[in-house]
């Protein structure tokens, strides 16, 4: 209950739960490159983010610096790596420790040397300053005004291991400010003594002391004379960073609860595993978003490996095991973008998309600036081209910024996952029920003329929506008519132009942070092969992603504002979500929210706030078939979830940007679905019922002789939870002294028990009895009298199983005991009865009879209310209350639901 109190419920923007950790430190001195040059006051340089860490990017900032210019003293918009060109440009650097050696900066042209060496060191090995991911230095400007910015990556142990950054081993970013000066004698004036305050090769035409070309240290000597780098170094700032504790902190203790996929999710799992493993009674969570949600979904409800299922579907088929879903939270699908302005040099942030706009991104729509081709002639070259695109995009003249020129289709064609996903899912039904976007798809132009790709038209092609992105035109330019042939690799351009990766959504913001499309070069090299394109700089971008806005909002993209079905243009937050969330229906079948695309007059259509790739993310929860302590351990991680993990925050435990913390209705659904995992009940998904088999009648109830039975046989009825069999017994074969069971019931509910006594008895009564498995057990008891329900004559109740410890059927590893009978599924007859899942408005039919059994029923009923009711009041609050309560619930509705 103090849990529950502690944390605001059904908000959707509950206040940040973490203290900002932003942290401002004092900077150099200002240069002040005059006509009588000196050094001014100190100036400052602050860091967003300091404390709980994690692989994303935080902005870095500064004021007082000296202004970047250009040669000709104008102020510089944009520099790149090595430029000559641009003078007073600002490094920044993840570095080992707090008070770092520029031999333990990342992506300095020393890093990897030895320390006690600093600016004296030997040539180095070619690779040994990046030997992890590309360098995450960044280099950028300062205004006119002596202020800057720029977006820094800080990269984990996991991302970056040389430079060890983790929750014990603190790290610093270093801000490094080239302000010129003579550090290596370039004039040979001093005996190659280093003097920091010689400007005057600042800007010779040679040497330009104060641009990045020098600092690079690639065009010095490096034997026996100082870096060029080694005057800007003098003039650092460094702020001490602190990386949160990831899973990687948690050991490798064997896993309580095992779960896979809703790679959507991974950023708010890695919070939330943390948290539970490093707490003082810990919890382990294995945790795999690989494979994708529909993978996940046949592996939970195959039993074969799986406690939970994470999915943001939910699954269309038959119930194959009693389960529920519990709502974990809500995120977006983003269609992130990296454009820049290359005239201006800077970053272009807003745009806006609609549905058609997407698709056309998605068909290869585009075509090759210089080459006609047959599946795509006379579209425009690029999204930058395309004139639906230039009418919703239209840059204000007071920016400054235009778009980028067309270079052709692979530069900009978005990278996407490939394999099979629930968010390709959820992308292609917004596109194949947006009413313009469907048209289009289906062939009609856009109103510029431009056309699908026909190779994404039905009947060559499926149709949307889909579950995974495969390239669909290999084709390529056609010799005009009177021209020489055409290279051969030519005929097949677009086979090269877009690969759709086969690996994680990782590795999708990974290329977008390292500027890498996923084109390959059409022409091949000798060998055959077809290399891929040179990296984007930046200040020269044209990338498109599509991820999920955890990965989005941690990494600081920028995301398209989306059309919605109400015509506003609406980015991912946490506003938007919740207003999408508030108009999704609860689907009666399964319990599940969707966006309803296509629906018109739902609210959801009139809802002008709503974004329109919202995702509700859901754990596929088990209700029968687990042990006693895997139900506790699943119960536990869904209570930490769904409570104290709804609180935003970046540490462990808490819920990440780019996230919605559960409505009040959800939350009341989550601590239903809950109880139905601990009380083991055998709920289905929504209004759903347990698969219902014929029993045969016989004319009146037939007794056998008492006999040592070999086995146990269930009794019939409706489909129970998981079964818990035991493994192998201390004294297999028949009970020493075992009898038949009288006739058992219809209609049990089995539930499993794992406890250590000494017999493994199955005990029988009124219609929703349980089974239990004893753990171990040396002889067999017979089963009680049952009672008869539905005027049948119910099956044997047979002997306990002489076992050892129980083990749910539907586990791995399940074996049954080794006497001479195999214990039989309880509560299943030997005919399967073709019945779907009821769905809501549709109950099943009567069956002939049923109303002769109105008054057995009500006096059944009449007993379970005069028993149970005192029972429950007697042993509430207690262990044995609630299984008590659970059933006489059970039994309630057993009875009730008979037809």
């Amino acid at each position: 209950m103090g849990a529950l109190v502690a944390v605001p419920v059904g908000l959707g923007g509950v206040t940040e739960a973490h203290a900002a950790s932003s942290v401002t430190v004092k900077g150099p001195k200002v240069w002040r490159p005059g006509q009588v040059p000196d050094y001014g006051d100190e100036g400052s340089v602050t860091v967003s983010q300091t404390e709980s860490l994690t692989d994303q990017v935080i902005q870095v900032s500064w004021s007082g610096f000296t202004p970047s210019v250009d040669l000709s003293g104008a102020p510089a918009k944009s520099v790149q790596q090595r430029s000559s060109t641009v003078l007073y440009p600002v490094r920044i650097y993840q570095c080992r420790g707090l008070d770092p050696k520029i031999t333990d900066c990342y992506g300095s042209s020393l890093y990897g040397g030895k320390p006690e060496l600093g600016f004296e060191q030997p040539a180095l090995p070619a690779g040994v300053n990046e030997p992890d991911l590309p360098s995450n230095m960044r280099i950028s400007v300062t205004g006119a005004d002596g202020s800057g910015t720029a977006a820094f990556e800080v990269r984990s142990k996991r991302l970056s291991p040389s430079l060890n950054c983790d929750a014990t081993h603190p790290c610093s970013i270093a801000v490094v400010p080239n302000y010129g000066g003579d550090a290596a004698d370039l004039y040979g004036m001093r005996g190659g003594a280093p003097d920091c305050n010689e400007h005057m090769l600042d800007l010779d035409g040679v040497f330009n002391t104060a641009s990045d070309f020098v600092i690079d240290g690639s065009d010095n000597p490096t034997t026996g004379v100082h870096s060029g780098e080694m005057c800007a170094w003098a003039q650092r700032a460094v702020v001490g960073i602190d990386f949160a504790p990831t899973p990687d902190e948690c050991g490798s203790a064997a896993a309580d609860v095992v779960t896979s996929g809703l790679e959507m999710a991974n950023r708010a799992m890695q919070q939330w595993i943390t948290g539970l493993c490093l707490d003082k009674s810990p919890l382990g969570i294995q945790y795999s978003s690989g494979g994708g949600e529909p993978q996940a979904r046949q592996s939970f409800l195959n039993g074969t490996r799986l406690d939970l299922g994470l999915t943001a579907l939910p699954d269309t088929g038959a119930p194959k095991r009693p389960y529920v879903y519990t709502p974990l939270a809500t995120t977006g699908i983003s269609v992130v973008f990296w454009v820049d302005d290359p005239e201006a040099g800077r970053q272009i942030r807003d745009m806006r998309l609609n549905a058609r706009l997407v698709a056309k991104m998605l068909t290869q729509t585009y075509r090759a600036p210089g080459l006609r081709m047959e599946s795509v002639d006379g579209n425009p070259f690029c999204i930058f081209e395309d004139e639906e695109f230039k009418q919703l995009n239209q840059l204000p003249a007071s920016s400054g910024l235009k778009w980028p020129a067309c270079r052709g289709p692979e530069y900009t064609l978005p990278i996407v996952l490939g394999t099979a996903t629930d968010l390709t899912v959820r992308l292609t039904s917004w596109v194949a029920n947006d009413a313009a976007a469907a048209r289009f798809m289906a062939g009609e132009s856009d109103p510029w003329g431009t056309k699908v790709n026909p190779r994404y038209m039905v009947p060559t092609f499926h149709g949307y929506p889909i579950d995974q992105f495969v390239r669909e035109d290999d084709t390529g330019a056609v010799q005009p008519a009177g021209q020489p042939p055409i290279a051969d690799h030519l005929k097949h351009w677009k086979q090269y132009e877009w690969n759709p990766l086969q690996t994680s959504l990782n590795k999708v913001l990974r290329d977008l942070q390292d500027g890498v499309v996923t084109a390959k070069q059409a022409a091949p090299m000798a060998d055959g092969t077809h290399p891929g394109y040179a990296a984007q700089p930046i200040g020269n971008r044209t990338l498109f992603a599509i991820m999920d806005s955890g990965q989005a909002k941690a990494y600081g993209l920028s995301e398209a504002a989306l059309q919605n079905e109400a015509g506003a243009f609406v980015s991912p937050s946490r506003d938007s979500l919740l207003a999408a969330v508030s108009t999704m229906p609860v689907d009666a079948a399964t319990g599940t929210q969707l966006v309803p695309y296509g629906e018109s007059g739902s609210a959801y259509s009139k809802e002008q706030r709503a974004y329109p790739l919202t995702v509700v993310q859901y754990a596929m929860t088990p209700t029968g078939g687990l042990s006693a302590a895997k139900t506790s351990a699943v119960a536990r991680f869904l209570n930490s979830v769904t409570t104290t993990g709804q609180l935003y925050g970046v540490e462990p435990g808490r819920l990440p940007d780019g996230f919605l913390a559960l409505t009040k209705d959800q939350r009341a659904q989550a601590q239903e679905a809950i109880g139905h995992v601990e009380a083991q009940d055998g709920k289905w998904p929504g209004n759903q019922k347990p698969p219902v088999e014929p029993v045969e009648k016989p004319e009146q109830p037939v007794e056998k002789p008492e006999q040592p039975a070999t086995g146990t046989t269930g009794a019939t009825g409706g489909a129970p939870a998981e079964t818990t069999t035991g493994g192998t017994g201390s004294s297999g074969g028949t009970g020493s002294t075992g009898t038949t069971g009288t006739t058992g019931s219809t209609g049990t509910d089995t539930t499993p028990v794992t406890d250590s006594g000494s017999t493994g008895s199955t005990s029988s009564g009124s219609s929703g009895s349980s089974t239990s498995s004893g753990s171990s057990g040396s002889s067999g008891s017979s089963g009680s009298s049952g009672s008869l329900g539905s005027g049948t004559t119910g099956t044997t109740g047979g002997t306990g199983t002489a076992a050892g410890t129980g083990v749910p059927a539907a586990q791995p590893g399940a074996k049954p005991g080794t006497g001479a009978g195999q214990a039989a599924t309880p509560g299943r007859s030997a005919g399967p009865l073709a019945a779907a899942p009821v769905a809501a408005g549709s109950p099943a039919p009567d069956r002939s009879g049923g109303a002769r059994l109105l008054l057995p029923i009500a006096l059944i009923a009449g007993l379970v209310l005069l028993v149970g009711g005192p029972a429950a009041l007697l042993l509430g609050g207690t262990a044995a209350g609630t299984r008590a309560v659970g059933a006489v619930r059970t039994a309630w509705t057993r009875i009730v639901r008979r037809p």
